[in-house]
């Protein structure tokens, strides 16, 4: 039969419809024996379109007499041909309409008149042959699926990223949440559902559905030696457990909840006066950053949009997204210190230092010698200690950062390798252009975007092919061959997350077409970029179509790099753009 059944789903008790009476004795002799082992072992089996019970109508009967308000289904298609109605009653024909008759009806047959056959290619087996065995705790089955505040749930365990964005995809994908929380009911400690919460958080939901149970009235399966006192320990002020410590239920369960009911409110007009109350609120609720339109690059079939990152507060760059989250999660995890070490080639190292002061922190910073000095000038007056290294690239400069950092005991949080970054992306900066464009009714046909560590484009990219597919094309920059361009490198350096998703096309750019696209930018609209967000608009002019709806990323603002804009092998650039006197000034009458 080509039908999945692989999927189980909780399915509300007064929703189902029994077709057969229960025999009496026997519901007694299971109920008492489900009681007893305080799990329902198996799924029952459904018509997905009437909810008519196929098979499983005792076990239905007997969670009932439990109290129980939920079962795990297997829904099947009983138009299906593959299913056959047969009777135990001898000289009795029964048509699959007298099943769903009877069971609407109420009209019910007595116990053992029906059995359901599937038939295969070459075989005929019982129906009850596709029902799973799920053990699920009576615990969950009585209890109410609720919206938990998000911000109200423990997490007693780390969570693999990779394992959580399957999750994050397939309900952006389908805007629907069909994974539970299960969480212990005094404490509100998540005991099962931890990769459905980390994709939650990523997509900024406020609330969560969720259990709540008992955990001393259920059996947890746990790594050798971890007791449930550890697990509610680590949830509420112990050290995480590492991932897959333990779990709740050994099979998916799943529900039926639609994701927007889970988002946050749009906010109201509490910020539209932009008063904050402290720097950092300043960043993370000032966000979205704007996204403008290019007029220079649009035309009547095409139009063509900037995200200006340079907004952000601290360094004016992408980069201030990343060292809140990388520092936030820090402090969650309990690995935050008074010193923090970093590698950087500017950017990111001024927002560590700028949110590191907030918090009474310090940093030391290690920058490639290639780094215009006028970095030095701006992170010492940050307070920050400053070590030129005699390397290219920042990400040269990793091991030795971390064995010093490990050998002073400071911190390294290494923009790198932290999922934090991934993170802060994917839960902020990717959805905010998806939502800015769909508030003009527009969704994005290309996104184009530098590549450093990959962590925004890689979001970018993760969400964008989850919800749109193959609709939306990702771009990313690198820089040519022995070419340099702040704030970008070429792949084959080492990324971590462009290889968790995919790209359409990775462009190469010099840095003289940066700087060439630059001042184009600063000419024809005012905006003074940098030369990564340089490399973004000349990536744009080698692939852009006639068509479409572009969205270029510009990660920070041109004023950090006079050097590179004022060599005078760049004065030859000047040429291109020689403009004509401008016209006279309009006489006007004066009132």
């Amino acid at each position: 039969m080509s039908q999945n059944h692989s999927k189980i789903h909780l399915v509300e008790l007064e929703k189902l419809r029994p077709h057969e009476e229960a025999d009496a004795n026997y519901l007694k002799e299971l109920t008492q024996q489900i009681a007893s082992d305080k799990i329902l072992k198996y799924a029952i089996v459904a018509d997905q379109k009437t909810n008519v019970i196929l098979d499983g109508e005792h076990r239905y009967n007997a969670l009932k007499n439990l109290g129980c308000k939920r079962i795990p289904v297997i829904y099947v298609d009983y138009e299906s041909p593959n299913i056959e109605v047969q009777t135990w009653r001898n000289g009795y024909n029964l048509t699959k309409h007298e099943v769903i008759e009877a069971a609407l009806t109420g009209k019910r047959f007595p116990p053992k008149t029906s059995r359901h056959i599937i038939k295969n290619s070459d075989t005929s087996v019982h129906i009850s042959s596709i029902e799973k065995k799920v053990d699920v705790p009576l615990e969950i089955l009585k209890s109410d699926l609720k919206l938990v505040p998000l911000e109200n749930v423990r997490t007693a365990m780390h969570t693999n990223l990779k394992d959580a964005l399957q999750v994050y995809a397939r309900f952006l994908k389908t805007e629907n949440v069909d994974v539970p929380l299960i969480l212990d009911k005094k404490t509100r400690v998540l005991l099962d559902g931890y990769e459905a919460f980390q994709a939650l958080d990523l997509l900024s939901a406020e609330m969560v559905p969720a259990f709540q149970i008992d955990i001393n009235k259920v059996e947890i399966n746990a790594t050798e030696n971890l007791t449930k006192e550890a697990i509610l320990k680590a949830g509420l002020k112990g050290e995480k457990l590492p991932p897959k410590s333990f779990t709740l239920l050994t099979e998916h369960l799943a529900i039926n909840v639609p994701l927007k009911k889970l988002s946050k409110r749009e906010r109201q007009s509490k910020k539209v006066l932009k008063v904050y109350n402290s720097s950092l609120e300043l960043l993370h609720e000032g966000w979205p950053t704007p996204l403008v339109k290019l007029n220079s690059f649009s035309t009547s079939n095409r139009s063509v949009w900037a995200k200006l990152e340079c907004y952000n507060p601290f360094s004016n760059s992408v980069k201030d997204r990343i060292a809140w989250y990388m520092i936030k999660e820090a402090i969650e995890n309990g690995e935050f210190k008074h010193f923090l070490y970093e590698a950087t080639s500017t950017n990111t190292g001024i927002a560590l230092t700028s949110i590191a002061n907030i918090l009474g922190a310090k940093t030391r910073l290690y920058i490639p010698m290639s780094v215009q000095r006028a970095s030095d000038i701006y992170l010492e007056i940050l307070g920050a200690d400053v070590v030129r290294l005699p390397v290219g690239l920042t990400v040269e400069a990793i091991s030795q950062v971390d064995a010093e950092a490990k050998a002073q005991g400071a911190a390294h949080l290494n923009q790198f390798e932290n999922d934090a970054n991934l993170k802060a992306h994917l839960k902020h900066t990717a959805k905010e252009i998806d939502q800015q464009l769909a508030s003009i009714g527009l969704k994005p046909t290309c996104i184009i975007g530098g590549l450093g560590t990959s962590g925004h484009m890689s979001a970018i990219s993760l969400y964008f092919k989850a919800k749109y597919g193959d609709d939306v094309k990702i771009i990313g920059v690198q820089p040519a061959p022995n070419e340099v361009i702040p704030g970008i490198r070429r792949v084959e350096t080492g990324m971590k997350w462009i290889h968790w998703t995919s790209f359409d096309q990775i462009v190469d750019v010099t840095q003289e077409e940066a700087i060439e696209a630059a001042i184009k930018i600063a000419r024809k609209e005012g905006f003074l970029i940098g030369l990564s967000s340089g490399a973004v608009v000349n990536a744009f002019q080698k692939i852009a179509e006639e068509k479409g709806v572009y969205v270029l990323v510009f990660p920070d603002s041109g004023y950090k790099y006079a050097e590179q804009f004022e060599k005078p092998q760049r004065l030859s650039i000047e040429k291109h753009f020689q403009q004509k006197p401008p016209p006279s000034p309009t006489k006007t009458r004066e009132g």
